[in-house]
């Protein structure tokens, strides 16, 4: 809907301009942008409610129909998870879910999970770091293919036609460029207490939540932190190369959406730095509540243990300057596929289940000139 995304393009404008009062100073400005903002995102999340209410007024059949048939799997699967002997009526229940959500299942009985389990982790990944959303993130639905995506040029203007009877010339078409993806499988495996599969459904959806979100945000950082660490590094003097790399060596159309990007050091660090009137160059952001953003742009923070500072002696942390929507594009499958057993692999010598996760994604460089990949001295505060 095009009213949907005026509104959202309005809102990061907001959320923008009140960043950049926050750099000038202008705290009671940059609170009324703030409060701006609030009040469109308000107007755009009732917009999209009434939305949903139009779309359900006219399929609440289906929808009530869906309902039942995910509560039907969810039965089924917990029934499968746990080992237990299933009906053919539960068989047909997960086929005919699983040929619906999935391309193919394991040969060995894979099971997806049920849609409810699904947004439950994925609810629950929102609230750790997730790197993968600074990304531009391709939904596909098959394992390979190509996507066509225009990069961001130098423009030229347009002609100047001082002649009204010279004819118009043909300008210079939008550069795009083709990225071939070829989705990767990426999995793990857990013992299960069997004292843990008598707890009831909600418990062990709970456990796996918790499990599966982690694995999962720490898979994704490690992939999207890859492409990173393959550009590039040059070294930041002091905070003011930050600035020059926000100011010059970016292209403003990348500098405008830029993101820093930095470990915990480098957040302290960050965090130690003071203008000429002792006062902290690092700033609240009044558009996200714990955010901080630096020289107006906004500062995120990667686990030590994922994003390590190097060096012994000088000890270097890792700064990333940039635009990474441009830089990184992300080819996401978005199933997490599960299976179980109580006989294969040790199970049955320990008397335990046995839990594996599936999932498929695959991370591509995209515009190498979006971020500038940095590191700075952190010795004298690590």
């Amino acid at each position: 809907m095009k009213k949907v995304a005026e509104l959202r393009n309005q809102i990061e404008a907001l959320k923008a301009e009140a960043r950049q009062l926050i750099e000038e100073n202008k705290i009671k400005e940059a609170k009324e942008k703030a409060n701006e903002a609030k009040a469109l995102q308000e107007k755009l999340d009732l917009l999209l409610e009434l939305q949903d209410d139009e779309t359900n007024n006219g399929t609440q059949l289906n929808t009530n129909n869906a309902k039942e048939q995910e509560e039907l799997y969810k039965a089924a699967f917990m029934k499968a998870f746990r080992r237990k002997p299933l009906s053919a009526d539960d068989r047909a229940v997960i086929e005919e879910y699983n040929n619906a959500l999935s391309e193919k299942t394991d040969e060995d009985g894979g099971l997806i999970v049920p849609k409810d389990i699904q947004t439950k982790i994925n609810e629950y990944k929102r609230t750790l770091i997730d790197l993968s959303q600074l990304a531009t993130i391709e939904p596909v639905n098959t394992l390979s293919g190509t996507r066509v995506i225009e990069k961001l040029a130098t423009m030229t203007p347009f002609e100047n036609i001082t002649d009204d009877t010279e004819d118009i010339p043909e300008m210079a078409s939008p550069k795009f460029e083709s990225i071939n993806y070829q989705v990767k499988k990426y999995a793990g495996w857990l013992p299960i207490p069997n004292d843990l599969l008598k707890d009831s459904d909600q418990n062990i959806i709970e456990y796996l939540k918790r499990w599966i979100g982690k694995k999962s945000i720490v898979t994704n950082n490690t992939l999207f932190l890859a492409v990173l660490n393959a550009l590039t590094e040059v070294t930041f003097t002091d905070y003011k190369a930050i600035k020059k790399a926000l100011n010059v060596t970016l292209d403003p159309m990348h500098s405008v959406n830029a993101v820093i990007l930095t470990n915990q050091d480098g957040f302290n660090y960050l965090d130690t730095l003071e203008d000429g009137n002792k006062r902290p160059l690092l700033k609240d952001d009044l558009t996200q509540p714990t955010g901080k953003i630096l020289f107006g742009r906004r500062v995120v923070v990667a686990p030590n243990s994922q994003l390590p500072t190097t060096g012994t002696t000088t000890k270097l942390a890792p700064i990333f300057v940039g635009d990474f929507k441009e830089a990184v594009v992300k080819f996401d499958r978005q199933t997490y596929e599960i299976a179980s057993t109580n006989i294969g692999g040790t199970a049955f010598r320990k008397d335990r289940t046995e839990l594996r996760v599936i999932e498929r994604e695959e991370y591509k460089a995209w515009d190498a000139a979006a971020v500038v990949r940095g590191a700075i001295d952190v010795t004298s505060v690590a």
